[in-house]
Protein backbone atom coordinates (compact mmCIF):
# COMPACT_ATOMS: atom_id res chain seq x y z
CA UNK A 1 0.00 0.00 0.00
CA UNK A 2 1.48 3.52 -1.11
CA UNK A 3 2.20 6.33 1.81
CA UNK A 4 0.09 9.03 1.40
CA UNK A 5 1.94 12.33 0.35
CA UNK A 6 1.65 15.97 0.88
CA UNK A 7 3.02 18.23 -1.37
CA UNK A 8 4.24 21.54 0.78
CA UNK A 9 5.19 25.15 -1.19
CA UNK A 10 7.82 27.44 -0.69
CA UNK A 11 5.21 29.23 1.18
CA UNK A 12 4.79 26.33 4.00
CA UNK A 13 8.39 25.99 4.57
CA UNK A 14 8.68 29.33 4.95
CA UNK A 15 5.95 29.38 7.17
CA UNK A 16 7.36 26.83 9.21
CA UNK A 17 10.48 27.62 9.59
CA UNK A 18 9.48 31.03 11.07
CA UNK A 19 7.43 29.81 13.68
CA UNK A 20 10.77 27.29 14.47
CA UNK A 21 13.03 30.72 14.35
CA UNK A 22 10.35 32.06 17.13
CA UNK A 23 9.96 29.33 19.35
CA UNK A 24 14.05 29.24 19.33
CA UNK A 25 14.52 32.75 19.54
CA UNK A 26 13.99 33.06 23.23
CA UNK A 27 16.82 30.57 23.71
CA UNK A 28 19.33 32.78 22.09
CA UNK A 29 21.46 30.35 19.67
CA UNK A 30 25.13 31.00 18.65
CA UNK A 31 25.15 29.19 15.68
CA UNK A 32 23.01 26.94 13.42
CA UNK A 33 23.52 23.43 12.11
CA UNK A 34 21.75 22.14 8.96
CA UNK A 35 21.12 18.37 8.63
CA UNK A 36 21.71 18.17 4.73
CA UNK A 37 20.52 18.38 2.48
CA UNK A 38 16.52 18.89 3.42
CA UNK A 39 17.44 20.65 6.78
CA UNK A 40 19.71 23.52 4.71
CA UNK A 41 16.21 25.53 3.52
CA UNK A 42 14.99 25.69 6.98
CA UNK A 43 18.22 26.60 8.20
CA UNK A 44 18.79 29.33 6.03
CA UNK A 45 15.79 31.03 6.91
CA UNK A 46 15.93 30.82 10.95
CA UNK A 47 19.65 32.05 10.84
CA UNK A 48 18.21 35.02 8.89
CA UNK A 49 15.14 35.13 11.23
CA UNK A 50 17.49 34.95 14.42
CA UNK A 51 20.64 37.17 13.07
CA UNK A 52 22.69 34.10 13.83
CA UNK A 53 25.93 34.40 11.55
CA UNK A 54 27.16 31.11 11.79
CA UNK A 55 25.43 28.28 10.04
CA UNK A 56 27.19 24.90 9.50
CA UNK A 57 26.62 21.94 8.26
CA UNK A 58 26.93 18.13 8.76
CA UNK A 59 25.05 15.11 6.09
CA UNK A 60 23.85 12.16 8.17
CA UNK A 61 22.50 9.83 5.65
CA UNK A 62 20.18 7.09 6.86
CA UNK A 63 17.26 7.47 4.41
CA UNK A 64 17.33 6.66 0.62
CA UNK A 65 15.54 10.07 -1.06
CA UNK A 66 13.02 8.03 -2.61
CA UNK A 67 9.33 9.44 -1.98
CA UNK A 68 8.30 7.44 0.76
CA UNK A 69 11.88 7.07 2.06
CA UNK A 70 13.89 3.63 2.39
CA UNK A 71 15.93 3.15 5.00
CA UNK A 72 19.71 2.29 4.16
CA UNK A 73 20.93 1.64 7.31
CA UNK A 74 20.05 1.09 11.27
CA UNK A 75 22.20 4.37 12.00
CA UNK A 76 22.76 7.46 10.60
CA UNK A 77 26.05 7.51 8.50
CA UNK A 78 28.24 10.69 8.81
CA UNK A 79 29.07 11.30 5.31
CA UNK A 80 30.64 14.98 5.82
CA UNK A 81 30.84 17.49 8.87
CA UNK A 82 32.11 20.94 8.37
CA UNK A 83 31.24 22.00 11.83
CA UNK A 84 34.43 23.30 13.67
CA UNK A 85 34.84 22.76 17.73
CA UNK A 86 32.08 24.88 19.18
CA UNK A 87 33.06 25.39 22.96
CA UNK A 88 30.84 26.39 25.09
CA UNK A 89 28.14 27.44 22.29
CA UNK A 90 24.46 27.03 22.35
CA UNK A 91 23.59 25.40 19.04
CA UNK A 92 20.29 24.44 16.98
CA UNK A 93 20.22 21.60 15.16
CA UNK A 94 17.84 21.88 12.17
CA UNK A 95 16.59 19.21 9.53
CA UNK A 96 13.23 19.46 7.44
CA UNK A 97 11.93 15.87 8.77
CA UNK A 98 11.83 13.70 11.94
CA UNK A 99 11.15 10.43 11.62
CA UNK A 100 12.95 8.71 13.98
CA UNK A 101 14.74 11.34 15.51
CA UNK A 102 17.94 9.31 15.67
CA UNK A 103 19.41 11.14 12.83
CA UNK A 104 18.94 14.47 15.04
CA UNK A 105 20.09 12.35 18.23
CA UNK A 106 23.44 11.23 16.16
CA UNK A 107 23.88 15.06 15.48
CA UNK A 108 23.81 15.90 18.86
CA UNK A 109 26.13 13.96 20.35
CA UNK A 110 28.49 14.77 17.53
CA UNK A 111 28.09 18.39 18.85
CA UNK A 112 28.62 17.65 21.88
CA UNK A 113 32.19 15.86 21.25
CA UNK A 114 32.66 19.09 19.20
CA UNK A 115 32.78 20.96 23.00
CA UNK A 116 28.87 22.69 22.80
CA UNK A 117 27.58 24.08 25.92
CA UNK A 118 23.99 23.24 24.63
CA UNK A 119 22.47 21.50 21.65
CA UNK A 120 18.50 21.25 20.83
CA UNK A 121 16.86 20.51 17.60
CA UNK A 122 14.02 21.60 15.28
CA UNK A 123 12.26 20.20 12.50
CA UNK A 124 9.83 21.34 9.79
CA UNK A 125 7.95 17.81 9.97
CA UNK A 126 7.04 15.26 12.65
CA UNK A 127 6.41 12.17 11.44
CA UNK A 128 5.44 10.26 14.36
CA UNK A 129 5.31 10.13 18.08
CA UNK A 130 7.54 7.50 19.18
CA UNK A 131 11.26 8.49 18.46
CA UNK A 132 14.40 7.99 20.23
CA UNK A 133 14.97 11.47 20.04
CA UNK A 134 11.87 13.97 19.77
CA UNK A 135 13.17 17.63 18.34
CA UNK A 136 12.75 20.42 20.59
CA UNK A 137 10.67 22.53 18.22
CA UNK A 138 8.92 21.44 15.08
CA UNK A 139 6.54 23.28 13.29
CA UNK A 140 4.10 20.46 12.48
CA UNK A 141 2.97 16.87 12.85
CA UNK A 142 1.89 14.73 9.55
CA UNK A 143 1.56 11.33 8.99
CA UNK A 144 2.05 11.56 5.08
CA UNK A 145 4.91 12.02 3.42
CA UNK A 146 5.95 15.43 3.07
CA UNK A 147 7.14 16.28 -0.41
CA UNK A 148 9.14 19.69 0.27
CA UNK A 149 9.52 22.07 -3.08
CA UNK A 150 13.29 21.17 -3.78
CA UNK A 151 11.65 17.68 -4.40
CA UNK A 152 9.01 18.74 -7.18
Amino acid sequence: MMEASIKLSWSDVLGMAFTLAEEARRDGFDAVVAVLRGGIYPAIAITSRLGIEYLYTVELRKYSEDKPPRELSDKPLLIRDDIPRLEGEKVLVVDDVARTGITLKTAKELLRSKGVKEVKTAALVLRSREMVEVPDYYAVFMKACPIFPWEQ
